[in-house]
């Protein structure tokens, strides 16, 4: 008889150890730097049944500092009250890192030509105010893209703005 108790309780501190091992490494592979992945309601608990603080924009980075459920706990870099956020908009930004080091994409930076007659934008968007008209067969310079979008700088001191990719073609070196 006092072997078997002595079994159980053996086995009992080795779960209880087991527990708090796994949930010290959970709680470590958890928290860290993470950015939104799409704007984000913060909650002021863990769960869609808590208020609203105030939402998180896209790409912004974020401090996890634990996790209930499927909530990241947030807590503000600057201050702000600490709130909850669902994990499904959020990733790790080491594993960002890594996997956009490994998406090997061309880069769109370079001399284009317009194709047509083009309205240079101020933001990447149909609905963004026209800076200027651009005449079909102009040289531009275009530095990044932005989804369809493309960023486009004067080497002269022109008005910076956005264009359509369908609208340029890439110049031959």
């Amino acid at each position: 008889m006092q072997m078997q108790i002595r079994k159980s309780f053996k086995i009992i501190v080795w779960l209880n150890l087991a527990t708090i091992f796994f949930a010290s490494a959970l709680h470590a592979q958890v928290t860290g730097s993470y950015t939104t992945t799409a704007d984000v309601p913060l909650r002021s608990g863990p769960g869609s049944n808590h208020p609203v603080i105030s939402t998180l924009p896209k790409g912004i980075k974020i401090n996890v500092v634990g996790k209930e459920g499927y909530w990241f706990k947030v807590e503000s870099k600057h201050g702000g009250k600490p709130g909850y956020i669902d994990e499904k908009f959020a990733t790790r930004n080491d594993v960002a890192r890594v996997a956009a080091a490994n998406t090997k994409s061309p880069s769109v930076a370079g001399s284009y030509r317009t194709l047509r007659e083009i309205e240079l934008r101020q933001g990447p968007g149909s609905k963004s105010p026209t800076v200027a008209r651009l005449p079909a067969d102009t040289k531009v310079n275009v530095v990044r893209a932005e989804g369809d979008w493309l960023r486009v700088e004067s080497k002269k001191g022109g008005k910076p703005g956005y264009v359509e990719k369908r609208d340029l073609e890439r110049m031959r070196k």
